[in-house]
C-alpha cells in the first residue's frame, strides 16, 4: 500500500511539472511586433508586420548557410510594413525569415522546392 501512495505521488508531482511547463517556442514570441509569413498564388513570399511601438525594425532573408540575402528596414514611425519577395531566383533548400527589432527576434523557415510534372494517363474502353 505504501508504495502504491507512493508511486501516486510521484506520478502526480510528475504530471504536474510538464502541464505547467509551457511551450519554448511561445515564452520566445517578441512581444513589441508581430509577424506573418505566407507565400501568394504567384509564387511570391510575403511577410507581414505589425508593430506595436515606435521601434526601428528589420526584415532579414537568410539561407541555410547563414547568409544574409535580403534585409529591409522598417522605420520608427512605420507601425505596419508588408514586402512581398519575389524567391523565384532563389535555389532549391531551406531559407529562414527574420524579423529584428528592440533586441527580439522572430524566425521563420520557409523551403523551396522544385514542382513534379505527373503524366496523366488515360484508359478508353472501345
Amino acid at each position: 500500500m505504501k508504495n502504491t501512495f507512493k508511486t501516486l505521488i510521484c506520478a502526480l508531482a510528475l504530471s504536474t511539472t510538464v502541464a505547467f511547463a509551457g511551450n519554448e517556442k511561445e515564452a520566445a514570441k517578441p512581444t513589441t511586433f508581430a509577424t506573418g509569413v505566407y507565400t501568394s498564388l504567384d509564387g511570391k513570399l510575403t511577410v507581414n508586420v505589425v508593430k506595436k511601438s515606435r521601434i526601428p525594425t528589420t526584415v532579414l532573408i537568410r539561407n541555410a548557410a547563414g547568409d544574409i540575402l535580403t534585409r529591409e528596414f522598417i522605420s520608427k514611425k512605420q507601425l505596419k510594413q508588408s514586402y512581398k519577395f519575389d524567391v523565384s531566383d532563389l535555389r532549391e533548400g531551406e531559407y529562414t525569415v527574420e524579423v529584428v527589432g528592440n533586441g527580439e527576434k522572430e524566425v521563420k523557415s520557409f523551403t523551396i522546392t522544385s514542382r513534379i510534372l505527373v503524366t496523366k494517363r488515360t484508359l478508353t474502353v472501345e
